[in-house]
């Protein structure tokens, strides 16, 4: 009978292992976690990369520092697991992951930038070197100062530009990449803790605030701009807190309403007047029938890549690859 039981179970059910694994997957889809085509990560960095991906879920690392890392780190991708970042694309040219940064964690498509824009924001990963090691599939990303002579026949300026047009400032042996993501994880960004409350609002809910989440532009505006605001202004204030944010949606009236429409004006989905009746993800759903039925996933291959075997105790939720 006590009124703060749904919150006592809503902050167990953040304690569950299965919370880690459940919202890994989440990320690690955002984040192409994928062994092969069209990735190609290959076995033993997606086992490092989920790894790194499921413990900063797990310990509930800020979502700054978490970003800050994947954009910042140098190293064996077996061994300084964020360094993937770079790595799951099909092209490693400065475009490309300028476009990967941008719409990760700016919620942002560059294809219709301005092509002075992309290439200003492209000039920050200019400077990234790729070699790889003795080992099968291990690649060493480091900052590689040597590029910066080249900057301008790759495709970027000398001069980093941020997205909102502000020239950076880089000294002599700077990493660009520092710069940057101090701009971005900014309280000040206009898009960083946006995107991310967005896009948390649209796993919950359904649906995005802004619809879709990764299609963030000035003709598309928030259905409900003071609630993304006040999220938005409640992530910061947290320190970028993701359970904190989960908590304040969970909490909410408006994640408690029914499924059942009181009108039938089509405005009532997209402002949240009830629930969105959703399906539920592929591994949930394998993972639920498993556990009905009492089986599991009888995959097996030749090839180890991404598994050999699927181990029968292991929820799809689980898995380390896409």
């Amino acid at each position: 009978q006590s009124p703060s039981k749904r919150t006592a179970r809503i902050d167990r059910l953040l304690e569950r292992p299965e919370y880690a694994d459940y919202w890994a997957m989440k990320w690690g889809d955002v984040l192409r976690i994928k062994s092969e085509f069209p990735i190609n990560l290959w076995p033993n960095a997606v086992q490092a990369y989920h790894r790194w991906v499921k413990t900063a879920v797990r310990d509930n690392m800020p979502y700054d520092r978490f970003v800050r890392e994947l954009l910042t780190q140098n190293g064996s991708n077996f061994r300084v697991a964020p360094v993937n970042f770079y790595r799951a694309v099909q092209s490693k040219d400065p475009q490309t992951l300028a476009s990967m940064v941008a719409l990760t964690f700016m919620g942002t498509r560059t294809e219709r930038w301005p092509k002075e824009r992309l290439t200003g924001m492209a000039a920050f990963f200019s400077q990234i070197g790729y070699k790889p090691t003795g080992e099968w599939k291990e690649e060493i990303v480091y900052f590689d100062p040597g590029k910066a002579s080249t900057s301008s026949t790759a495709g970027a300026p000398r001069l980093p530009v941020f997205p909102d047009g502000t020239t950076a400032l880089i000294a002599a042996g700077q990493d660009p990449r520092e710069v940057f993501a101090a701009w971005l994880i900014s309280p000040t960004n206009p898009w960083f803790a946006r995107t991310a409350a967005n896009r948390v609002w649209y796993w919950l809910m359904g649906r995005g605030i802004i619809q879709e989440p990764d299609d963030i532009r000035p003709d598309n505006p928030p259905g409900n701009p003071e609630l993304l605001g006040y999220l938005e202004k409640e992530f910061v204030a947290s320190r970028y807190d993701l359970k904190a944010l989960y908590r304040l949606i969970l909490n909410s009236t408006t994640y408690q309403l029914s499924s059942m429409p009181q009108t039938a004006t089509p405005e009532a989905e997209a402002h949240f007047a009830h629930a969105i009746i959703r399906p539920l993800d592929a591994e949930v759903l394998v993972d639920a029938l498993n556990q009905i039925t009492g089986g599991g996933e009888e995959y097996q291959s030749a090839i180890p890549e991404p598994y050999t075997f699927i181990p029968p105790d292991l929820r799809s939720i689980a898995l380390g690859d896409g």
